[in-house]
């Protein structure tokens, strides 16, 4: 069966749209999702005896047929302009995004803490972090949210091996800039190409140097920050790199799965 982009991975990006645009009819906000969420192949299909394409449905049934009965419908307004159905984002809608925001909030705290202890930690000998990369996934208990336990040696022993250079810069032919560190290094950045709060999602444990990159922080804000089509291009070069690698371990997802379900 041929994968599409699944109603309940537009929920958040369209509440942040319709916060931003009120007011925001079906066709306009299938377009401002259009920018934000990479397209599967289904999705670009045309429809038997129609113009649009099967993501128009999707959208279509997240704010028409659907709306009685799915969380999106819970979370917003909907006033009549014509036949034209056109969105305002409700109490529930705001409390669900303040919610995501905190999240985000407490993922770049986390994130910056690990980062620290990446650069103060030694690295692994091999049959350790064998050990150390195969151990069961645990959730933390700093964590008010439900994150799972990162092992920062891992990173840094990823970094080391790296040479402290930036893997998208080496996979296109580029040198990016950065400083040196107290400890008289490039100062470069871990980050897990399949995202920690993803483990949920998978048996093996991602925290792994299969699923870790070593990136600039330049380029490591841009794969969070960037514009969509910037995302997808060093993504998309990251993932090629490292999915052959991933498989053998056991894991294994789509890059479309990757980007729709933790980065948009």
């Amino acid at each position: 069966m041929d994968k599409q982009v699944h109603e309940s991975e537009l929920l958040i990006p369209a509440l942040k749209i319709i916060s931003n645009k009120p007011g925001i009819s079906t066709s306009e906000l299938k377009e401002e999702l259009e920018k934000v969420v990479d397209l599967y192949p289904k999705d670009k299909a045309i429809l038997a005896n129609r113009t649009d394409n099967y993501f128009s449905q999707t959208v279509r049934n997240l704010c028409g047929s659907h709306l009685s009965t799915n969380e999106f419908g819970r979370c917003v307004d909907v006033e009549k302009n014509g036949n034209v159905n056109c969105f305002t984002i409700n109490k529930n809608g705001i409390e669900l995004l303040s919610d995501e925001m905190y999240e985000e909030i407490e993922e770049l705290v986390e994130d910056q803490s690990y980062q620290k202890k990446i650069e103060d930690s030694p690295i692994y000998d091999e049959k350790t972090l064998k050990k150390a990369s195969d151990r069961e996934p645990q959730l933390s208990k700093t964590s008010s949210s439900r994150r799972y336990k990162t092992d920062a040696r891992i990173a840094k022993t990823v970094l080391a091996e790296r040479n402290y250079k930036c893997e998208y810069a080496q996979l296109t032919g580029k040198e990016h800039i950065t400083f040196t560190t107290k400890k008289e290094v490039p100062y470069q950045e871990g980050h897990h190409l399949i995202p920690i709060k993803a483990q949920k999602d998978f048996e093996k444990n991602i925290d792994r140097p299969e699923n870790i990159v070593c990136l600039c922080p330049i380029c490591h804000r841009a794969v969070h920050n960037a514009k969509k089509e910037e995302r997808i291009e060093i993504l998309k070069k990251l993932y090629d790199n490292k999915i052959d690698n991933l498989k053998r371990v056991g894991i294994d997802i789509s890059f479309e799965d990757l980007f729709n379900k933790y980065y948009v």
